[in-house]
Parts: structure tokens; sequence; C-alpha cells
């Protein structure tokens, strides 16, 4: 025992250490490095050491378990490496990857083909997605549940050369699936205000992004937030509100087809609006299934 008690002649209670005062200390130390490592935002891996990620705001306390690749030596670029090293039998949830210098956990579809989870909305959600251009650059929200992985991430991830498709998957409150890609897919950097470039479509989904089928082309937009007004309208986008609840932040145009982070209405076209409303949406990323264009590809233009 580290404290023994015991009853003096004068009939006073006492404590005293028994075992040396280097291991009390020690222990202090341990749950100190414990407590300071949660404060930094690290996830220690299996091997002790520790690993920083970039978005470990988008975690919360118990979730720094629940990584299921925390002691990896490298870790891969995306969802979609781990999907094919273990022939598909890699499970969904938590896991760190390294697209480009620094390491941040996302959520792996592995059920779905190994996807690379950017977004998810619960219709109605309590988290706020009405934020300024810094929360949409950093990431918000918690992985594990409604989140947006973060503007600077998805630049990381999808820059040249890599070439990459982006995954819509929506499910109405009947529980109806909609799927939609676009092939390639690309978020540019800061300086081009996260612009998003986007290819072919394929799905059951309604093509809401590159078809101006209500006069709104989100294709090649800039990114728009409340604090930073990239869109074609005479007002921000981002700030118009629907029963109350404002757009949040999206590559608007003036302004939207399709609007994934206005909280309390889904909207997607005719497959998601406030007639039609969807229970849940996720943007994900996994590489292009075709290889890139380049010298030795015979392609009109790059479809970027």
């Amino acid at each position: 025992m580290l404290i023994q008690g015991a009853t003096g002649e004068d009939g006073r209670h006492t404590w005293t250490l028994r075992k040396p005062r280097l291991s009390l200390r020690m222990s202090f130390r341990c749950q100190f490095a414990s407590l300071l490592l949660l404060l930094l935002g690290e996830a220690t891996t299996g091997a002790g050491e520790a690993t920083v990620l970039a978005n470990a705001n988008l975690l919360l306390p118990e979730d720094h378990g629940r990584i299921l690749n925390p002691g990896a030596q490298d870790f891969p670029i995306d969802c979609y490496e781990l999907f094919h090293q273990s022939e598909g039998a890699a499970s969904d949830g938590l896991y760190i990857i390294r697209p480009a210098t620094v390491a941040i956990v996302v959520f792996c579809a592995m059920s779905d083909g190994g996807w690379t989870v950017l977004q998810h909305l619960t219709a109605n959600s309590t988290e706020d997605f009405d934020r300024g251009w810094q929360d949409y650059k950093a990431g918000f929200g918690r992985v594990l549940g409604d989140h947006w992985i973060g503007n600077e991430h998805m630049h990381q991830l999808t820059q040249a050369p890599r070439h990459y498709t982006l995954g819509v998957k929506l499910v109405d409150m009947d529980g109806e699936v909609k799927w939609g890609e676009y092939e390639p897919f690309q978020v540019e950097s800061e300086d081009s205000g996260y612009r998003i470039r986007l290819g072919l479509f394929s799905g059951t989904a309604v093509d809401a992004l590159t078809q101006d089928t209500e006069a709104y082309l989100h294709d090649n937009q800039r990114f728009t937030t409340k604090d930073r007004d990239n869109d074609n309208y005479f007002q921000n986008c981002a700030k118009l509100e629907y029963n109350g609840v404002p757009g949040g932040g999206w590559w608007y145009d003036a302004c939207a087809g399709a609007n994934l982070n206005r909280r309390n209405v889904i909207y997607w076209q005719k497959d998601c609006n406030k007639e039609h409303p969807c229970k849940y949406s996720w943007m994900m990323a996994r590489p292009a299934q075709q290889p890139p264009c380049s010298q030795s590809c015979r392609c009109s233009k790059d479809e970027l």
C-alpha cells in the first residue's frame, strides 16, 4: 500500500507513505502526461509514441480509444489504401490517415468500398453548421457523428497528381438510399477559395452539382461561409435562412441546387428537399478507378 493510517497516543489519526515516493511521483507524472496529451489533441499509439492529429478537435476523449490503427508504423494516404491492404476485410470505423504532411483521424466507410468520409449530417442535427471560414477550413463536429472534415484536409487529400472520386450518399425518411459519384474530384487550395472541381457524374441520385437544372451550377465555385462571401449572389448565400436556420458553408452559385450543410433541411434537388425530406447525407472520397489523363492517354480534355 502507498498510504497507511495510524492512531497516536493522543487519539489523532495520521497517514504515512509506506512505499517509495518515486512511485507516487511517477504515477502523478503519468497521469499528468496523459492529461497533457489529451489537451494537446494527441492520440497515443500502441508502441507508446504519440501521433499528433491535426483534427483532434473532432474527437471526444473516449473516441481516442476507438481508433482502429493507432499503432501503425506508416499511416495510409486514405481509407481505400487500408481497404485494399485488408483485401476488403477492414471494418467501418475510425482510422488515422496521412494524406500529406499531417495526420488526421477520419471515419472509413469500409462496407461501402473503402471511402474516406468528408461530411456527415443528420437532419435537424444539434451540430452547428453555421460557422465561419476558419472552422470550415480546419473541420468541426465529431468524426463519429455529424461533422465536416475540413476544407484544408480535403485539399490535401485530393491535390494533384492524385485523382479522386466524390461519393454522395443520401438516405430519405423511408430508408431509401440514393448514390451519386463525380469523377474526378478536387478541392483546390485556400488561395483559390477552396474551389471545387468535378468531373463526370454517375449514380441513382440526380446530378445536383454539375447539371444546372435549377439554374445553379456548383462545379468550379469557390467556398462561401458567413464571414467569407465568394458566391455569385448579391447577398451572402451562407446567411440566407430557412425556418430560422442559415445555409452554412458551401460551394454556392447564386444560390443552391444542392446544400448538404443546412442542418434543418438536407437539400439535393428532387431527391432531398422540404417536400421530400432526407434523414442522412454523406460526402466521401476515394481514388478514381480510372487512371488520370497523361501524355500516354488520349483525352480530349482534362475533366477538371
